[in-house]
């Protein structure tokens, strides 16, 4: 997994919550579409973070009153969409790796279970 520095301006409660949303993110299997619109709406950060204010009721249902406010204030700063789009790229690494070793060990099993089928 590649190094990722958070932006010092993050409270750790933005980094716990940023860390939590990636990693919802990766599990529902939405890291590279989360990446390419975080990185198309890099440009216009500011006016999407103003725009959640009036997102807020709808949005609320996915984020406690706090985390949402959270969220809205690390949202004005524009290296903050770039640290989220490396976080969720770095979680995917990790999956995806998780995902290819599950994957051999059932694909070992599979040609054990053959082998030893053929033997008798």
């Amino acid at each position: 997994m590649k190094e990722i520095t958070a932006p010092d301006y993050l409270s750790p409660e933005q980094l716990e919550l940023f860390a939590k949303l990636a990693d919802k993110v990766v599990t529902l299997g939405f890291a590279l579409p989360a990446v390419l619109f975080l990185e198309s709406l890099r440009p216009v950060n500011f006016i999407g973070s103003q725009v959640m204010l009036f997102f807020a009721p709808m949005l609320r249902t996915w984020f406690t009153l706090r985390e949402y406010d959270l969220l809205q204030q690390a949202l004005e700063r524009r290296e903050t969409l770039g640290y989220l789009a490396d976080l969720i790229e770095a979680r995917d690494e990790v999956e995806q790796a998780r995902q290819r070793e599950y994957r051999a060990k059932l694909k070992a099993e599979k040609r054990a279970a053959r082998d030893a089928k053929r033997k008798r």
